[in-house]
């Protein structure tokens, strides 16, 4: 028996939905096929497909499956079909929302093939990849950078504790009660060992100048708040061959383009909010 390969969908329930709507659709409007999927049963007037199959499998978690799961789950999903056959015979009206369920899977169907579409009409080129590398590497200036930072949203709070903060030794004690009380935020304290790509815009004109285990003198403002920044290192950063990094290039130049098309597509829909 063959098996084609699904889509691998991160909502369960989302697949779930899918096979649930299959079912219904077929009992209602009678026999549908695929031409590039083979029917492996038929239940009544209604078929199963390999594709029908593959997907009631991993929705229930079944991979590198034998012949006896196989046959298992396909006979499960016999029962499915032959239940949805009853169903539609009595005439069971679905839910509100089961109905809204299954058009907002349509949309976001349709939502889905939007995006796969854009990108085809709108391919990432060689040349903007390799644009994005050149930018990239004269970002980053081949160095990395340990952080620490302390962000506040009043910036006369930061700068209210950065003048009590006289030495690094100073910061380290106002860190790590910070720390404690900030137990909840994330990218706080300690950022590791970064790049100037990896931070606000406005860290990329400090950290370069500043020295090793040192607090720089003024707050620095950023979309975010307002930080208190200790740069503990610095080291250079070999640059990556180009090869080893298209495709995370590419793929990254492909969300920006989607990103993109989410924004004018949502402009050019006019939206209103009704109170």
């Amino acid at each position: 028996m063959r098996f084609f390969p699904i889509i691998s969908i991160n909502m369960k329930v989302f697949v779930i939905l899918l096979v649930c709507l299959f079912l219904i659709s077929c009992s209602q409007q009678g026999t549908q096929q695929l031409p590039e999927s083979e029917v492996i049963a038929e239940v009544g007037d209604e078929i199963v497909t390999a594709d029908l199959l593959n997907a009631y499998m991993h929705v229930n978690g079944i991979v590198n499956a034998d012949a006896e799961m196989v046959n298992s789950a396909l006979n499960k999903l016999i029962e499915e079909v032959a239940m949805a056959n009853v169903a539609a015979k009595k005439k069971l009206p679905m839910t509100k929302e089961q109905l809204n369920n299954i058009k907002y899977l349509q949309l976001r169907a349709l939502a889905s093939n939007a995006k796969v579409n854009y990108l085809a009409e709108n391919l990432v080129t060689e040349s903007e990849i390799q644009s994005e590398y050149t930018k990239v590497n004269e970002t980053s200036q081949g160095q990395q950078y340990h952080v620490h930072h302390l962000l506040y949203t009043d910036e006369i709070e930061a700068i209210s504790v950065l003048d009590t903060i006289k030495s690094v030794d100073d910061f380290k004690v106002k860190e790590i009660e910070y720390m404690l009380k900030n137990q909840d935020k994330r990218n706080i304290g300690d950022l590791g060992w970064v790049t100037l790509l990896q931070l606000p815009k406005s860290f990329v004109d400090v950290l370069p100048n500043m020295d090793n285990n040192s607090v720089f003198d003024k707050v620095i403002a950023s979309q975010f708040g307002a930080h208190i920044v200790y740069l503990e290192a610095q080291r250079d950063m070999p640059i990556p061959p180009f090869e080893e990094v298209k495709k995370g290039i590419e793929n990254t130049l492909k969300a920006k383009k989607i990103s993109k098309f989410t924004q004018l597509a949502k402009a050019k829909a006019h939206v209103k909010i009704k109170n």
